[in-house]
């Protein structure tokens, strides 16, 4: 049976501006092009659970706008239950601003927009869909995502946080969560150690299950893999190796694969091998949510390694 997933988070549309490379300051560059697709890391992360065959419910905020009509045609065509998403008046939908060079390296500029809208009012609504596993991330207010744990929590449902965009957050009012997981800079945000190794992984971990009291940490740690701490577990899980395209979204790739599977497997580091797979593959192509595979790349993929 499909994993049952509810998404608590963003959802923005990106422009992607590709070039050379960027401007140096007060340098202007001729760009190569641009174009718009689905993003956000809420509904990144939710995309890339139902193309790998997640029964996905989303909860977030758009502005009535024509990105905010577009983004949710967009996620309905995926097959995602969108029941839960509003459209403010006078509300702008969030919007990620991505300059992309020729050599792969990204650089992000989040507006975050209706997404600051994101209110716990109709959580209950969407949790009486009995959800088994609960995403959330950084891009909507704290209350939100505090509710929507404590609800996750009294349900015995499991949680992910995946702690992007990089920021000090309160992790002590988010304590109890099923998987923490930051990449190397959010975790430097976090606990002031960046994560480069196994024993630097290993310090930043302990730090920050002190903080979440979490059952694990998960360290998404792009070319190096992933590292899984806790229960007994201490783990680099290693990297697929692929040519690297554009790495947008490739961490929010990994986070709806890994939740899917863990719901199913019970099994977490099957559940990051899986996950490091998917997340290799959304670094092959451009864009955030047009980059993401579906099961049946995947399981091709892996069937080659």
């Amino acid at each position: 049976m499909a994993a049952k997933i509810l998404m608590v988070g963003s959802i923005m549309m990106d422009l992607i501006l590709q070039m050379e490379r960027v401007p140096d300051p007060s340098e202007s560059v001729l760009g190569d092009s641009y174009k718009n697709a689905g993003g956000g890391k809420g509904s990144n992360s939710a995309v890339a659970a139902s193309r790998v065959g997640a029964d996905v419910a989303v909860y977030c905020t758009l502005g009535q706008d024509a990105n905010g009509e577009a983004l949710k045609g967009m996620l309905e065509a995926e097959g995602m239950d969108t029941d839960y998403i509003q459209l403010v008046e006078g509300q702008s939908t969030g919007m990620a601003v991505i300059l992309l060079e020729e050599s792969g390296m990204n650089r992000i500029i989040i507006y975050k927009g209706a997404n600051d809208a994101t209110a716990p009012d109709a959580l209950a609504g969407a949790f009486a869909k009995a959800p088994q596993a609960v995403m959330m991330q950084l891009e909507i207010p704290l209350e939100t995502n505090i509710a929507a744990l404590e609800m996750a929590r009294e349900k015995g449902i499991i949680t992910c946080l995946d702690a992007g965009p990089a920021q000090d957050y309160p992790l002590e009012k988010m304590k109890g969560l099923t998987i923490l997981s930051p990449n190397e800079t959010e975790t430097k945000a976090l606990v002031g150690i960046l994560p480069v190794d196994e024993d630097t992984c290993l310090e930043a971990s302990r730090k920050l299950i002190e903080r979440a009291h979490c059952q694990y940490v998960v360290l998404k740690m792009g070319d190096k893999g992933s590292y899984i701490y806790g229960e007994g577990i201490q783990e680099m899980v290693p990297p697929y190796t692929v040519d690297c395209v554009d790495p947008t979204a490739a961490g929010d790739a990994f986070t709806g694969a890994l939740v899917k599977m863990y719901v199913e497997t019970g099994d977490i580091l099957a559940a990051a091998k899986y996950a490091n797979a998917v997340g290799g593959l959304a670094c092959t192509k451009l864009g955030a949510q047009p980059s993401l595979p579906t099961a049946e790349e995947v399981d091709a993929f892996l069937a080659k390694q």
